[in-house]
């Protein structure tokens, strides 16, 4: 339930589009994102940014943990695959 709270919650999500979607970069509604997971959209991988204190208090179900600090240190994603459709997200917050 927190899950799905804090999924409806979120007011902004960056999605980064795979190489095969054609390497865009846009917003996704939580409705939108919700509707992905429900259906098990192949390829799809959602990446937290926050921190892994917030990670461990609430997330979507499925996210990978990559806070922001360590992407900006090393901006490779590991155990993410090539061909994978990213979806980030974050508190919202600066």
């Amino acid at each position: 339930m927190k899950q799905i709270i804090m999924l409806l919650v979120m007011t902004f999500f960056a999605a980064l589009w795979s190489p095969a979607q054609g390497g865009e970069f846009g917003s996704l509604a939580a409705a939108e994102l919700k509707a992905l997971i429900d259906r098990g959209e192949p390829g799809l991988v959602i990446i937290d940014s926050r921190s892994a204190q917030q990670f461990q208090e609430s997330r979507i179900k499925g996210a990978v943990s990559l806070p922001l600090f360590d992407l900006e240190q090393d901006p490779t994603l590991p155990r993410v695959p090539k061909d994978a459709r990213l979806v980030f997200y974050c508190s919202g917050t600066t």
